[in-house]
């Protein structure tokens, strides 16, 4: 059986902001990731990936130094 990204679904990560450490809520609407930290107030857009055993949620490099 085939696993699909969820299409409509809320989540909060505690601790893992990677800017401040505060909690992370992401939000997916129609299978596109939003998230927000409450704490620094960052706003992303992760990539979401179903593997055999859950769900990975990764974000992209913002930048280099």
């Amino acid at each position: 059986m085939a696993r699909e990204l969820p299409r409509n679904a809320e989540a909060t990560f505690p601790d893992a902001c990677a800017v401040c450490g505060s909690d992370v809520h992401i939000k997916v609407t129609d299978g596109h990731a939003t998230s927000y930290c409450g704490g620094c107030h960052w706003i992303a857009h992760p990539k979401l990936d179903v593997q055999h055993d859950g769900l990975k949620v990764s974000f992209g490099t913002q930048a280099l130094a």
